[in-house]
């Protein structure tokens, strides 16, 4: 075998090679849960103690309160009208269903709040809370998406909030 047909072949390979870990590379960062689009719904602000009838059990935008809650984990529901606010500000609303082991919804707060698990993820827009009205184990909110998880997946809960924080109409907000 002549060696131009030796180096040509070895070219074609190595192209080969690079063109398969590219094109690999852009399929797994695709595998981030993106979860559901859902519609924009506006984002005006009630009046204070006003309520609103969202057309969603699970609103990721629309009329909200003026004020959003504080980033923290709860131990009981905040309602949407406010934490629909907290997504403006390009927030992360996770709601886990309150039949829910106790260890797992230890795990999720810890992630998602102080002090955190990894100390490499601190997430500092996210509110946990139980979700009496959860279909699914666990459900994640963001401005204008929202992901439904049958278990509890620390990966796709950290990959979800990463992808998701700040893109709203309000990152900059507290």
């Amino acid at each position: 075998m002549s060696n131009k047909i030796f180096y040509a072949i070895m070219f074609v390979l190595i192209l080969s090679f690079t063109g398969f870990a590219v094109l690999n590379k852009d399929s797994s960062s695709s595998k981030v849960p993106e979860g559901q689009k859902q519609p924009d719904k506006g984002r005006q602000h009630l009046a204070q103690g006003q309520t609103f009838n969202y057309s969603t059990v699970f609103p990721t935008s629309g009329t909200h309160a003026e004020q959003p809650a504080p980033w923290a984990a709860y131990k009981q529901e905040i309602p949407n009208e406010i934490v629909v606010h907290n997504m403006e500000h390009g927030g992360l609303v996770i709601s886990y269903r309150p039949d829910m082991p106790k260890a797992t919804i230890e795990k999720l707060e810890k992630i998602f709040s102080k002090p955190y698990s990894n100390p490499k993820f601190t997430p500092s827009k996210a509110i946990v809370m139980p979700g009496s009205k959860n279909d699914r184990l666990i459900i994640i909110r963001s401005w204008n998406r929202i992901l439904k998880l049958d278990s509890y997946n620390e990966k796709t809960l950290t990959d979800y909030y990463l992808k998701n924080v700040n893109k709203s109409p309000e990152p900059g907000a507290a």
